[in-house]
């Protein structure tokens, strides 16, 4: 843009460096020449021996001059923009050089280097943008081999403790009974249990994972999630208390918006102390998008009483294989992944999910998704 406006201002000293010189020499030299024409046409008494022929003369004196200073106008034209060009050239091809520079060097593995935001304010842009790149691309890399660490962490355990049972059982040091054959099938159902987790998380975060939509009642779906965690709340000795609201219409797939309720309440089942409670709702909640104007928004909580999560930790409870408690085992912690896979589908269906501190102690998660109609 600046260079832009660069050429347009040379363009216009020049224009307005003719028009002054032609100005200037045709305020010089035309009215001697119509002079000389008046004085050959009708005579006067000091110059009674001018003819035509010398306003002949004088014209072709004005148009040399006028062409004279044209071709001193454009000169000088030229040599300003020259000068000028050449000035914001070399002011834009040096910060341009260093980037390529950069950008060479960053594609050949210096993933640390970024760019001077110097010069004009596009070069300034460009090395910004690149800058935000580089740092997106780095963010990516890392998180890429933390995912790769933790599922290879994550499936050391149970093939390690699978290994070695099955190799005291080879050199008669364990009896293969249902006991321990039942053992070994639970550290295949954990196995199985991540490589579809990873699957399903996998696919929802490439934006792959399929949803069937339709119009579902979320409180009617949540109260029959409910009854199949009954037997297990009162097994750990808690309490499960349900505010629900029927009639809370959205737009989804019934299977995954169960499998977000089913991940929501294993995860407090697990964090729930006994004698503690669970509460569930399911209500509508209106929320302001700006100018006035107001969504209506269905919202599915699942709060408990149990220990509770730091404060700098809830940002990451939704991230891959994260364990707000690291000595939790992973009998009782699942396979790191539930919250993950929630945050996945919650986003598919255009839905954002977060966990709170609850008054008193305990993690309160609420999700929040469009209802039947405000999509």
């Amino acid at each position: 843009m600046r260079f832009v406006v660069a050429v347009a201002l040379t363009a216009l000293f020049s224009v307005s460096l003719t028009g002054y010189l032609s100005y200037r020499a045709a305020g010089e030299h035309v009215p001697r020449a119509f002079g000389r024409m008046w004085t050959a046409r009708f005579g006067a008494a000091a110059e009674e021996r001018q003819t035509p022929m010398g306003a002949e003369i004088a014209s072709e004196e004005l148009l040399g001059t006028l062409r004279r200073a044209t071709i001193q106008a454009a000169a000088i034209a030229m040599a300003v923009a020259a000068v000028a060009g050449g000035w914001l050239a070399i002011r834009t091809s040096k910060p341009i050089d260093r980037l390529s520079e950069v950008t060479r060097r960053h594609g050949a593995g210096e993933r640390d280097l970024r760019a001077d935001v110097h010069g004009p304010h596009e070069v300034a842009e460009l090395a910004r943008v690149f800058n935000t790149a580089a740092d997106q691309i780095r963010d990516e890399e890392e998180q890429r081999k933390r995912f790769t660490t933790d599922v290879a962490h994550e499936l050391r355990t149970p093939l390690t403790i699978l290994k070695s049972e099955l190799e005291a059982i080879q050199d008669g040091l364990m009896q293969a009974d249902a006991e321990n054959v039942g053992q070994l099938l639970q550290q295949v159902d954990l196995l199985t249990r991540l490589v579809q987790d990873l699957r399903t998380l996998t696919l929802a975060e490439a934006g792959e994972l399929s949803l069937e939509r339709e119009p579902i009642d979320l409180g009617s779906l949540v109260t029959s999630a409910l009854g199949a965690f009954t037997s297990r709340a009162s097994a750990a000795g808690a309490q499960l208390e349900s505010d629900v609201r029927a009639g809370v219409i959205v737009s989804g797939d019934g299977e995954r918006l169960l499998q977000v309720i089913n991940a929501l309440m294993d995860n407090a089942l697990r964090h729930v102390p006994e004698g503690g409670s669970i509460a569930v709702g399911v209500d509508r909640r209106a929320e302001g998008i700006g100018n006035g104007a107001q969504l209506e928004r269905a919202c599915l909580s699942v709060c408990d009483d149990g220990p509770g999560v730091p404060e700098e930790h809830m940002p990451k409870l939704f991230h891959r294989f994260y364990r707000a408690d690291p000595a939790r085992s992973r009998a009782s912690g699942g396979s790191g992944l539930g919250l993950a896979i929630v945050a996945a589908i919650v986003a598919l269906h255009g839905g954002s999910v977060e966990a709170t501190a609850r008054p008193g102690g305990g993690t309160c998660f609420r999700v929040r998704l469009p209802t039947e109609g405000a999509r």
